[in-house]
């Protein structure tokens, strides 16, 4: 009886782990299948949720998308962050497809050396990458195709770019969604389209707008813009004629918008042909004295709470310093309220101008980008030629009061030119009526006052565009491959995307930086900065001169060559040695003093993780036994 007592619990228990084990593999299956497009994102950040730009351009797609992700398994076994980055990758186009509704159409493709799918690969502009010795070759990459066989290709997939892996999807099928592009048009005196420091190849802001628009360039000597122009995107205009202000100025008059960089100082110019006369800086004042804004190409602002950290020799070894010529702006320096800014990370310039609203203007004046009120105007000789940043940084007096070098213009405005055009003897002939042999196109009428609201963007630094400041790039197997450190272009494509009248991809670009600076140690390091500086450069300045009075001690040598030194030269140099101790000393002292705060903090925290939170808890710890003890004794006195 017990036997079989036995028997039958060991079958329950064989037969409860069998029903346990499917009860498991029908939770997993059911799961995966209801709970597919369920997603649970815990990052500070939200990095992992999709944005809503990517939900309105998988719902706004019209004609089917196909899209055709290759991955070779053999990059899986060399690999394990590729593989894990291609699950990635997939999982994320399988939730596009969820989302899309059928618009979008997935195939996965692996494609094995000399097969059908490698030749797909190849044709389809996919980038092959050496996996060993023998020649073989892997593939990681996607392509994309409409119903009008437009194609997009992302040629390999790097991990270096996964935290933009959404912008360069959600970018791909919003440009096979929206063919047709909206029309910028370029006017910029920096060789943006053809540079020849870069081999003639093209800034990276300019291949990214190109990506979402038709970039058109438009010659500094025009005299009238077309109306297919949506924007108009002036660069540093240093040497724009009377007819082409005219024509932006009417254009803007007509509805059109405008995004427009000026600059004190073009760090960019200044280093190429024609530099001296890129030195003046760039405005447009008449413009901008009709529109209401004020700006002074003759100053920059300083900023020490957003410098860049620059390196320097100093007493014969490098020395990092704050430069408030190079600024780095981030979330709190931003319009949050403004589409264009309000998700954006960081922002990079350098030399920049001030903005400000003209007293008595009618027109809206919008910040959008803006210094810290440890800020201060200078004068834009002081870093011409040569700046020296320890003598910017030793004359350095913060304000107290921010300065706007980035701003939105909105509202009626007037024209620039109240007489009419420009004094040119064929516009006056055509405007008259003249004769002119069909030879000039009909002028059109003048406005003196805007048809509707204008909308202007205008950035009063243009160096914010050069890769210099934003985008670091490295040759990748022959392919140039570069990633953002800011997010210049962003910004740039944000205003374009909403002065065209569209908001997609808005909130969607900035996502990729996750830049988190430990601010209250940045803020003791400059205040050490604006402290010691001053102290350390007038000690080594003494430190040269007394070497400079050692060197010049007038010493006599005896028959034998010997060094003859009166008791007077004796005391002098004795002198001059203990003052160049005492030299050295205080200047390692003061190099101390420069991170001695933040050691300090840094020795606080210390004892705050080490031993503070453990005393914390463990003192928590026994006033809970405590506790419990006392009610436990409390409740047997009363039972």
């Amino acid at each position: 009886m017990e036997r079989l007592k036995s028997m039958e619990t060991s079958r329950l228990a064989v037969v409860g782990v069998v029903l346990a084990s499917i009860l498991l593999v029908s939770i997993n299956v059911f799961s995966s299948t209801a709970f597919r497009g369920v997603r649970l994102d815990l990052t500070q950040d939200r990095l992992f949720t999709l944005s809503e730009s990517t939900y309105r351009v998988l719902r706004d797609i019209d004609e089917p998308v196909t899209v055709k992700f290759f991955f070779s398994r053999a990059l899986a076994g060399q690999s394990p962050v590729h593989a894990n980055y291609a699950v990635r990758v997939r999982e994320l186009l399988e939730h596009y497809v969820d989302l899309a509704a059928g618009k979008l159409r997935l195939e996965v493709y692996d494609p094995e050396p000399y097969s059908v799918k490698e030749d797909a690969a190849v044709t389809q502009g996919l980038q092959s990458i050496p996996l060993d010795r023998k020649g073989n070759v892997v593939y990681f990459g996607l392509s994309a195709v409409n119903s009008t066989d437009d194609q997009e290709v992302i040629p390999f997939f790097d991990p270096e770019r996964e935290p933009f892996l959404e912008y360069d999807l959600t970018r791909l099928i919003f440009n096979l969604a929206n063919p047709k592009k909206k029309v910028v048009a370029l006017m910029n005196s920096l060789n943006m389209e053809f540079d020849p420091a870069m081999n003639n190849q093209p800034w990276a802001l300019i291949t990214q707008m190109r990506q979402f628009f038709e970039v058109r360039r438009l010659s500094p000597r025009i005299t009238d813009i077309e109306d297919d122009v949506d924007v108009v995107m002036v660069v540093h205009p240093a040497a724009l004629n009377e007819k082409a202000r005219y024509a932006i100025d009417q254009f803007v008059l007509r509805g059109g918008r405008a995004m427009i960089f000026v600059d004190p100082l073009s760090e960019i110019a200044s280093g190429s042909r024609g530099a001296r006369r890129m030195l003046g800086g760039s405005s447009l004042e008449e413009l901008f004295d009709a529109w209401g804004v004020t700006y002074s190409p003759d100053r920059f602002v300083g900023d020490i709470a957003s410098a860049a950290k620059v390196s320097l020799p100093s007493g014969g070894r490098a020395s990092i310093v704050d430069y408030v010529v190079w600024l780095q702006l981030g979330p709190d320096r931003l319009n949050a309220e403004d589409v264009v800014t309000s998700q954006i990370k960081r922002i990079t310039m350098g030399s920049v101008g001030a903005l400000a609203p003209k007293e008595g203007a009618s027109i809206q004046f919008i910040p959008l980008i803006s210094t810290s009120p440890r800020s201060m105007l200078m004068d834009i000789k002081k870093i011409q030629i040569r700046p020296d940043p320890l003598k910017l940084l030793q004359e350095f007096k913060p304000g107290g009061k921010p300065f706007v070098v980035a701003a939105r213009i909105r509202g009626d405005a007037k024209s620039a030119f109240p007489d009419g055009p420009p004094a040119d003897k064929k516009v006056k002939e055509a405007a008259a009526g003249g004769n002119t042999a069909g030879e000039e196109k009909q002028p059109r009428p003048h406005l003196s006052q805007s048809a509707r609201p204008v909308n202007v963007v205008v950035v009063a630094d243009s160096d914010i565009l050069s890769d210099r400041f934003w985008y670091r790039a490295q040759d990748f197997f022959g392919q140039r491959v570069g990633y953002p450190i800011a997010n210049n272009a962003d910004f740039v494509i944000n205003v374009l995307d909403n002065l065209t009248g569209s908001d997609a991809l808005i909130d969607l670009r900035s996502r990729g930086l996750s830049v988190r600076p430990f601010t209250l140690v940045k803020e003791i390091k400059q205040d050490a900065e604006l402290r010691y500086r001053k102290k350390e450069r007038d000690l080594l300045r003494r430190m040269a001169d007394t070497e400079k009075k050692l060197g010049q001690l007038d010493l006599e040598d005896d028959a034998e060559g010997k060094v003859i030194l009166t008791e007077e030269q004796k005391a002098t140099m004795a002198s001059f040695r203990r003052e160049l101790l005492t030299t050295r000393q205080q200047l390692r002292e003061v190099q101390h003093a420069l991170n001695k705060d933040i050691e300090a903090l840094d020795t606080a925290f210390k004892v705050l993780n080490i031993w503070a939170v453990p005393a914390i808890l463990s003192v928590l710890v026994l006033v809970m036994a405590l506790w419990r003890r006392v009610r436990y004794r409390h409740h047997v006195r009363t039972t």
